[in-house]
């Protein structure tokens, strides 16, 4: 397999992680400049789908774009959705709101947004953000009694599901954002979310992840002017 995504943490990371966790063998396609994608790669990639975007995902002769689709074609391929109905609709619900937080940590980090269109304005906001986590609800998702895991997880029993990796993430962005801040983590907010991120960084088969040069990539793109790097 190939997946493709910028030389940043930003969408590549959970996706990384999946790799890692299932000892998958793969090529990370990471792309530096703009350039390196538009006129290198990209040409190939629209030969294959319409869609061409990062990131993508080429498996065989399939090639899939789009996060979420992604994110569900793997969890298919390597038993992370679930088993159970109730559970993959859950992993979809999962997913979908996962990325509302990202896109919040986005209009955050890049000016082009219009939301933060200068530094003081970006700092004024991520102590904002910082102050009022965007993890109740997911707080609330692992409380529920028919949670498989009892809490430890989201959706399955014996270890993370796809969704996980990308809630995990964005976890770990918000900790990082409060540290390059300056403010105290505020994670303790939320203790099943805390747990959750402690047991996740655990994981054995990650911790080749957490220790290599993708983990250490800026979260996002600086080219692109992110304040948040």
């Amino acid at each position: 397999m190939e997946f493709g995504y910028w030389n940043i943490r930003g969408l590549g990371a959970p996706f990384r992680m999946i790799f890692a966790y299932k000892e998958i063998k793969y090529e990370d396609k990471q792309y530096a400049t703009f350039d390196s994608w538009f006129k290198g790669r990209k040409p190939a990639i629209l030969e294959m789908t319409p869609l061409a975007n990062l990131p993508y995902l080429v498996d065989g002769e399939r090639c899939i774009c789009q996060t979420n689709a992604i994110f569900l074609y793997l969890g298919e391929k390597l038993g992370l959705n679930g088993q159970t109905e109730a559970q993959k609709l859950r992993t979809s619900e999962l997913l979908c709101e996962i990325y509302d937080v990202r896109n919040g940590m986005i209009d955050l980090s890049y000016p082009s947004h219009q939301v933060c269109r200068s530094e003081e304005e970006y700092r004024a906001k991520a102590e904002s953000i910082v102050g009022a986590l965007p993890f109740g609800k997911f707080e609330a998702m692992l409380a529920l009694e028919d949670n498989a895991s009892g809490g430890k997880w989201f959706v399955l029993e014996e270890g993370p599901g796809v969704a996980d990796f990308h809630i995990w993430e964005m976890l770990d962005q918000h900790r990082v954002l409060a540290e390059r801040i300056g403010s105290p983590t505020s994670l303790d907010k939320f203790p099943r979310c805390k747990a959750f991120h402690e047991a996740f960084r655990a994981l054995p088969t990650l911790q080749q992840y957490f220790a290599s040069d993708a983990y250490a990539l800026e979260i996002n793109y600086k080219p692109a002017g992110a304040y948040f790097l």
